[in-house]
């Protein structure tokens, strides 16, 4: 579960692209393609969910 967060807040506080992001974490672009989907995939309310908690 940190791991999506990470890539969450990586993506949509730092504007990072999936190959930095992928680099920063240590994990492969397509798993962090993979969190960004299912997290636009779930709508909204997760996208503003993880934006709100204190990192």
């Amino acid at each position: 579960m940190r791991k999506i967060k990470d890539v969450l807040r990586l993506k949509l506080d730092a504007g990072l692209s999936h190959e930095q992001i992928a680099m920063a974490l240590k994990i492969s672009k397509g798993v962090v393609a993979k969190y960004v989907g299912l997290a636009t995939a779930a709508g909204e309310e997760i996208v503003l969910s993880c934006r709100h908690q204190t990192w």
